[in-house]
C-alpha cells in the first residue's frame, strides 16, 4: 500500500535527523509513561467497589468516627425498617495459624466471620459447595483453595484452624471466587458469623489482668463488628439514617449514646475512610496522596512537553529551508501546518514504545512501593484507553499547533533565508524552558531530600526513650504466659541478652490505649500503658521521682505516671490520685507513639507477670541478629506447636511512616526521571544551539579563540537560566515542605544546605550536560563548520 506524501515526508524527516529525533522520542516517552502510570493508579483507585451489584443502594453502617456496630443491630433494623432490604455483618482477623494436610504449622491472612447473605450483597459468585450453615464449615477463596489442596476436590476436607486457644477442624463447604483487585473487603476464609466469639480471646489477652469479665459479644454493648445495608431502590438514606438514630440508647454506655449512626455509601468506603476509626478489615486508599501523585506526575509531564515542543521547534529551525522551498514551490500554508502536525503526533505516537516500558516496569513498581493492588488488569477498565489516547493526541497536537500555526504564516522568502529564529523569538523559547525545567527539577530534588531528613529524626530520635536493640516476642496462648517467668529465665542465658522484661503494649506504638480511672463519680481519662516489671528501664525511661514497677499485686492499685501528668493533675510520689492510686512514680515525657502525635498525660499500669502478652529482649548492637535467631530456636523448642512472632521494635516504630516512605521512594522515581529528562532536553537544546552557532564557532576559531572560551561562551547562557531556575523554586519548595512538615507533632528544621545541595546538583547536571556537547563543538576543525554556509 502507498503511503501518503505528507507521512513520507514525516518519516524522512524523522530519520535524516536522528539525533533530536531520538532525544524527543524517548523524553517524551519517558513523560507520558509517568503520567499513564499515575493517571492508571488513579483510575484504579477510583474503581473500587464498582463491581458490587447495584452498588448505590448498599450501605456500611458508622457510628459517630467509628466503623464498629453491635451483633444485634443488622437483625433488628432489617426487621424494623421497612426501607432496609437485606444486610450482613463482618467481623475479620488479620492472620490465623493452620495446619496444612502434612501437619505443618502456617500462618495465613484475613480470616473474616460473616453472614451468608454477604456473597449475594457483594456479587462474589460461589464456584462449587455451598456457604458455611454452622461454626463448623468454612467457605474459602479459590487461590487459598489451589494454595492448600492443589488438584484435590477441597469439598468436604478439614482446616484445622487456630481459633483462641486451640485448632479447630472446620470443614470446607465451599469455594467462591477470589474477591476482585478492586474489592475494600477482601477475605481468604469465610466463617459463620458466631465464629467470632471464639476470635475474641485475642483481644482478651492483650489486656490480661484488665479484661473485662463481660465478653457477651450478642448484647449491644460490645462493638465488634462491621455492618452493611442493602436499601430497597425507593429508600432515601436521609430517613434511613433518621431512623437509625433510635437505636443510639439501646447502649448502657452513655459516652456511646450521644454518637449519631450514618451511612458510608460502599464505593467511597476505599478513598473516604482514613478518617474513621477500628476500619480493621478494608484497604484503604489515600485521595490527598492520589492528588499528590497527579501534581508530580503533571511536573513530569510538563518538563516532557516542553522539552518536546522545544525539540520539535528545534528540528523545525534545522530544516528551515527546506519548507521555505516547500513552500515556493507552491505548497500552501494549510499543507505546511498540516505537515507539522502529522510529524509531532507521529513523533508522539512512536514515543509510546518507552512509555509502554515505563508503564510495564512502573506497575510492579507502585504495586510494591504503595502496597495496592494495581496490575496489569486495570487495562480492563475502558477509562485507561481513554486517557491513553487522550493524552498522546494532546501532547502531540499541542506541539504540532503551536509551532505549525506560526510556521506556516511565515512567507518563503523569509524562510528561505532562514529568519525563523527571530520571528518566533528563540532565545526566550529556550530560557522558559531552562526554566522550568530545573525549576520542577530542584522543587523534586528538595522534596526527596526534606522528607528522608524528617523520616530518619522521626524513626532515630525519638525523646526520652531507647528503642535501640529491642527484640519482641508475643507469647500468643496462656501456655506460653503461664511459663514467663521460666522464659525469662532461660533466655536471660543467651550471648548478647543484657535485659528481659514484659509488657502488654510496648512503645512507641501506633494505637492510643484510654485509661479511665475512677473513684465514685470522678473519672479522669490518660493515655495508658500496660507493662511488666523491669519494663521501663529496659526501655531507658528517665524517672524524675519515685521509682518503676515493682512487684505484682493483685491488690495494689500503684501507678507511673509521666510528667505531663503530674503537671497537669499535680501528682506528687506517694500521693494518692483520685482516691484510689497510689503514684509510684514519675517519668520524663517520652514518645510512646509516632511523630505524628504530641505527648499525652500517661499512666502506666502493672500487668500480671502470667498474663503479660508480649516479651521485650535487649541485645547488644552486635549480636541483635544472632540473638533474633536463637530466640526462634527457643521458641520452636519449647512451644513446636505454635508460631511466636519476633520482630525488631525498631520495625515497629518504621511502620509509623510507612505512608512517608512511599512518598519518598516515589518522589526519588520521579526525581530520577526529572534528571534524565533535565538531561535530554538541555542536550538537545545545546545541539540545536551549537548548530545555529556553527558559523559563529568557525570564525571566532580561525581568528584564534581558544577551546576553553568557546565552551565559556556556550556555557554562560545555560547556567545563567539555571541559577534563575533556582531562584524561583526556593521559596515555592520551602512553602510546600513547610506545609508537609505541618503533619507532624515533632519536626526537623528546613535546612540552608538542601536547597544549597539541590542547587549544586541542578548546576552541575547542566555543566556536565553542556560542557561535554561544547568541548565537542570547540575541539570541531572550524573548516566543517564553515562548509554549511
Amino acid at each position: 500500500m502507498k503511503l501518503p506524501i505528507s507521512l513520507k515526508l514525516s518519516i524522512r524527516s524523522i530519520l535524516k535527523n536522528k539525533v533530536q529525533s531520538v532525544i524527543s522520542i524517548l523524553g517524551l516517552g519517558i513523560g507520558l509513561g509517568c503520567v499513564f502510570l499515575l493517571l492508571l493508579l488513579y483510575i484504579h483507585e477510583n474503581s473500587f467497589d464498582k463491581f458490587i451489584p447495584q452498588k448505590e443502594n448498599l450501605y456500611r453502617i458508622i457510628r459517630g468516627e467509628d466503623c464498629n456496630t453491635t451483633y444485634p443491630l443488622g437483625s433488628t433494623i432489617q426487621a424494623e425498617i421497612p426501607q432496609v432490604n437485606s444486610f450482613f455483618r463482618i467481623h475479620q482477623v488479620s492472620q490465623v495459624e493452620l495446619k496444612n494436610a502434612n501437619n505443618v504449622l502456617l500462618k495465613d491472612d484475613n480470616f473474616a466471620c460473616a453472614d451468608s447473605s454477604i456473597y449475594k450483597n457483594l456479587g462474589i459468585k460461589i464456584r462449587n459447595g455451598s456457604v458455611p450453615r454452622s461454626v463448623n464449615e468454612i467457605c474459602i477463596s479459590s487461590s487459598i483453595a489451589d494454595k492448600y489442596f492443589a488438584k484435590e476436590d477441597p469439598i468436604n476436607q478439614l482446616l484445622k484452624i487456630k481459633i483462641g486457644e486451640q485448632f479447630c477442624d472446620l470443614s470446607v463447604c465451599g469455594v467462591y471466587k477470589d474477591f476482585p483487585a478492586y474489592s475494600s473487603l477482601h477475605p481468604n476464609f469465610i466463617g459463620h458469623i458466631h465464629l467470632m466469639d471464639k476470635f475474641s480471646s485475642h483481644k482478651r489477652k492483650k489486656w490480661g489482668h484488665y479484661t473485662s469479665s463481660k465478653n457477651n459479644f450478642r448484647d449491644w454493648n460490645h462493638f465488634d463488628l462491621h455492618t452493611y445495608v442493602r436499601l430497597t431502590s425507593k429508600a432515601k438514606p436521609a430517613m434511613v439514617e433518621q431512623s437509625l438514630q433510635a437505636y443510639k440508647n439501646r447502649t448502657s454506655d452513655e459516652k456511646i449514646m450521644v454518637l449519631d449512626y450514618h451511612l458510608q455509601p460502599v464505593s467511597d468506603i476505599y478513598l473516604h475512610s482514613n478518617n474513621l476509626n477500628r476500619n480493621f478489615y478494608t484497604r484503604k486508599g489515600n485521595p490527598s496522596e492520589l492528588i499528590y501523585f497527579l501534581i508530580i506526575s503533571s511536573l513530569i509531564l510538563i518538563i516532557a512537553i516542553v522539552n518536546y515542543v522545544f525539540l520539535t521547534k528545534a528540528k523545525i529551525e534545522i530544516r528551515i529551508k527546506d519548507l521555505g522551498v516547500q513552500k515556493a514551490m507552491g505548497a500552501s500554508s494549510m499543507h505546511i501546518f498540516k505537515q507539522v502536525l502529522l510529524e509531532s503526533n507521529l513523533l508522539a505516537i512512536i514515543s509510546l514504545i518507552p512509555a509502554s516500558l515505563i508503564v510495564i516496569l512502573g506497575i510492579p513498581y507502585l504495586k510494591e512501593t504503595l502496597n495496592r493492588t494495581l496490575s496489569i488488569d486495570v487495562f480492563t477498565l475502558w477509562q485507561s484507553y481513554i486517557a491513553l489516547i487522550l493524552v498522546v493526541l494532546i501532547t502531540g497536537s499541542f506541539a504540532g499547533l503551536l509551532i505549525g500555526f506560526r510556521v506556516s504564516k511565515i512567507s518563503s522568502v523569509l524562510l528561505i533565508k532562514g529568519k525563523l529564529v527571530k520571528s518566533i523569538k528563540r532565545k526566550q523559547w529556550g530560557n522558559s524552558f531552562l526554566i522550568v525545567h530545573f525549576t520542577i527539577f530542584v522543587l523534586l530534588i528538595v522534596g526527596v531530600i526534606s522528607i528522608k531528613k524528617q523520616l530518619d529524626f522521626a524513626q532515630t530520635g525519638s525523646k526520652n526513650i531507647d528503642t535501640q536493640n529491642i527484640i519482641v516476642c508475643e507469647l500468643n496462648s496462656e501456655e506460653l504466659s503461664q511459663q514467663f517467668q521460666m522464659i525469662d529465665s532461660e533466655i536471660r542465658k543467651i550471648p548478647g541478652v543484657t535485659k528481659v522484661a514484659g509488657s502488654s503494649f510496648i512503645p512507641p506504638f501506633k494505637n492510643f490505649l484510654p485509661v479511665n480511672m475512677a473513684c465514685g463519680d470522678d473519672q479522669v481519662r490518660f493515655d495508658g500503658l500496660i507493662m511488666g516489671k523491669g519494663m521501663i528501664d529496659l526501655l531507658g525511661l528517665k524517672l524524675i521521682d519515685g521509682e518503676g514497677l515493682g512487684d505484682f499485686h493483685d491488690n495494689r492499685n500503684e501507678m507511673v505516671f509521666n510528667e505531663s501528668a503530674a503537671k497537669e493533675h499535680n501528682l506528687k510520689v506517694g500521693s494518692i490520685f483520685n482516691g484510689a492510686f497510689l503514684v509510684r512514680g514519675i517519668v520524663k515525657d517520652f514518645n510512646a507513639h509516632s511523630f505524628h502525635e504530641k505527648i499525652r498525660p500517661m499512666v502506666i499500669l502493672q500487668q500480671d507477670p502470667k498474663k503479660l502478652y508480649l516479651l521485650a529482649v535487649k541485645t547488644t548492637e552486635n549480636s541483635h541478629v544472632s540473638v533474633q535467631k536463637k530466640l526462634n530456636q527457643f521458641f520452636k523448642k519449647i512451644a513446636p506447636d505454635k508460631i511466636v512472632k519476633t520482630y525488631s521494635l525498631q520495625d515497629q516504630i518504621n511502620q509509623f511512616y510507612h505512608k512517608e516512605e512511599q512518598q519518598v521512594k516515589i518522589i526519588s522515581a520521579f526525581s530520577l526521571l526529572a534528571i534524565v529528562l533535565s538531561i535530554m532536553g538541555l542536550l538537545g537544546m545545546v545541539l540545536n544551539a551549537i548548530f545555529l552557532k556553527r558559523k559563529e564557532i568557525g570564525i571566532r576559531k580561525i581568528n584564534g579563540a581558544k577551546t576553553h572560551e568557546i565552551i565559556k561562551m556556550l556555557n554562560r547562557d545555560f547556567l545563567k537560566w539555571v541559577a534563575i531556575a533556582f531562584i524561583i523554586a526556593c521559596p515555592i519548595a520551602y512553602y510546600v515542605i513547610d506545609k508537609w512538615l505541618e503533619n507532624f507533632a515533632y519536626k526537623t528544621e528546613l535546612s540552608w544546605w538542601v536547597f544549597v545541595l539541590a542547587g549544586l546538583i541542578a548546576m552541575c547536571i547542566a555543566l556536565l550536560t553542556v560542557s561535554v556537547q561544547s568541548w565537542r563543538a570547540a575541539t570541531r576543525n572550524p573548516v566543517e563548520s564553515l562548509r554549511y554556509e
